[in-house]
């Protein structure tokens, strides 16, 4: 244990980085308790120190992005400068340079998905269609271009947060961008940044469907492409369309398997292989009671395992297709599903679950502890202690993360149907009526009046909770 010790502290600076913004993110959910009040007077007062004047209608998305743009500019940085992203040693992959080898196949008219050229071997590819294209767009200009597609692509994250919501914008694109599945893991780490092609994927569909559902479907089912996992929350949330729920429902269908029968047609098994078989059938490690499993090689990769994996999803995405009203929860009850069923939650595929802070303040406290407990597992458990031996942590971490899984499942599902719905089936505002701190005072304000102040973001830390309702209810290389 001494060398764990140890161990902890040369990791100091990633440790520091881990408790600073998980107390910056409890300090975003704590202002909105019935028992913020004060800290919520001291951020506002804070706020209004760093401004222009006495507005703080600069922090909106905008600013944020541009924070986490240079975060991940200058780890890229580091990483080619200090030739991370090149050839590495002891059959160690870099990502980066595996998605340029397979954009510059794809070029060549080459298999982009298995067997790629990479430093004197071949390596898979396990990312679909619209992953590939977005590598073959970014080979255009080296590493860097690969780099710069995949930023934007991360990057985006919070100008969709904002995008999925009719108000109360800045503050859920804050605490999104003050999470640990966002900073660091999305911002500094490349499969961070390519794991975010999932919740772009789903807010891409969410945003668009609040004016034109059936383009919604196309491109989230075209999405879905780069990780298949994506598109059960696609399809189950087609059903919170009423009108156009079936149509909308086989649009996404159709873009999904037209994109994966062109590329069964020009590629062929290989494609099917790398994609879709071999993750189904990977047994790494994971986080959730899977996990408890596979480290003691007890869950073998058996038809049977799997069809009952498959089985659970689709009774959720019928579920929610069928039961689920509000778009947006319809994605995070889904995507929560999948995270319960998979074998191969590692911390990078939690990213996957940003969306759920769309939902409301609940749905977000169980975010963050989902983030906290995946974090120490992985960069502790996994990272430290399993290879020492010590497997009896990882498995109370393991089962703690199921827990929170399914407790926010449960907590997701029983609100389904709350509130009133909106003409585009997204939840509308109740009436209320609240108390809103204005710089040197109070007044009397409805939720509606507050609601767009939010959506003006006049202030990010627009008092109390409950103020709002919750509006929207790889060779063999192998990567996740």
């Amino acid at each position: 244990m001494a060398g764990v010790g140890w161990s902890l502290l040369d990791d100091w600076d990633t440790w520091g980085v881990f408790l600073a913004l998980s107390a910056i993110n409890l300090l975003v959910l704590l202002v909105r308790t019935r028992f913020g009040g004060a800290l919520r007077t001291r951020v506002q007062r804070f706020l209004r120190r760093i401004s222009w004047g006495d507005r703080v209608d600069w922090l909106d998305w905008k600013p944020l992005t541009a924070i986490a743009a240079l975060w991940f500019g200058g780890f890229a940085a580091f990483h080619l400068l200090s030739g991370q992203y090149g050839c590495l040693p002891n059959g160690l992959i870099s990502d980066p340079l595996g998605e340029l080898d397979s954009g510059r196949a794809f070029w060549a008219g080459r298999n982009p998905f298995e067997s790629v050229p990479y430093c004197g071997t071949t390596l898979t590819v396990p990312y679909g269609l619209a992953a590939v294209l977005l590598d073959a767009v970014g080979s255009l200009g080296g590493l860097i271009g690969i780099l710069v597609v995949w930023g934007v692509v991360a990057l985006s994250v919070l100008a969709l947060t904002g995008r999925g919501l009719p108000s109360d914008r800045a503050y859920v694109t804050a605490f999104v961008a003050t999470s640990i599945l966002y900073v660091p893991l999305i911002s500094a780490e490349f499969s961070g940044a390519t794991n975010a092609i999932v919740p772009v994927t789903l807010l891409v569909s969410v945003s668009l469907a609040r004016r034109r559902e059936v383009l919604a479907a196309t491109v989230g089912g075209f999405l879905s492409t780069a990780r298949f996992p994506s598109l059960f929350p696609v399809l189950g949330s087609t059903g919170a369309w009423t009108r156009r729920r079936f149509v909308a429902f086989s649009v996404a269908a159709g873009a999904f398997l037209a994109a994966t029968a062109l590329s069964y047609t020009v590629w062929g098994s290989g494609f099917a292989q790398s994609v879709f078989l071999t993750q189904v059938a990977r047994r790494n490690n994971s986080l959730n009671f899977y996990g408890i499993l596979l480290l003691h090689n007890a869950l073998p990769a058996t038809a049977a395992i799997e069809g009952a994996e498959a089985a659970f999803v689709l009774a959720v995405v019928v579920a929610v297709f069928f039961g689920v009203r509000s778009p947006v929860r319809a994605v995070a009850i889904t995507i929560v599903g999948v995270a319960l069923a998979t074998p191969l939650l590692s911390f990078n595929f939690l990213v996957w679950l940003l969306p759920v802070a769309l939902v409301g303040a609940r749905a977000r406290w169980w975010l963050w502890g989902v983030a906290g407990v995946g974090w120490i597992n992985a960069n502790l458990g996994l990272a430290t202690w399993v290879p020492s031996g010590i497997v009896g942590p990882t498995e109370v971490m393991d089962g703690l993360l199921t827990v929170l899984l399914a407790g926010l499942f449960i907590d997701l599902w029983r609100e389904r149907r709350s509130g009133p719905l909106g003409p585009t089936g997204i939840d509308a505002p109740a009436e209320a009526t609240t108390t809103h701190p204005v710089s040197s005072g109070s007044r009397e304000s409805s939720t509606e009046e507050r609601a767009t102040m939010a959506e003006e973001n006049r202030d990010p830390i627009p008092g109390p909770a409950g103020s709002y309702p919750d509006t929207l209810r790889r060779g063999t290389g192998e990567r996740d």
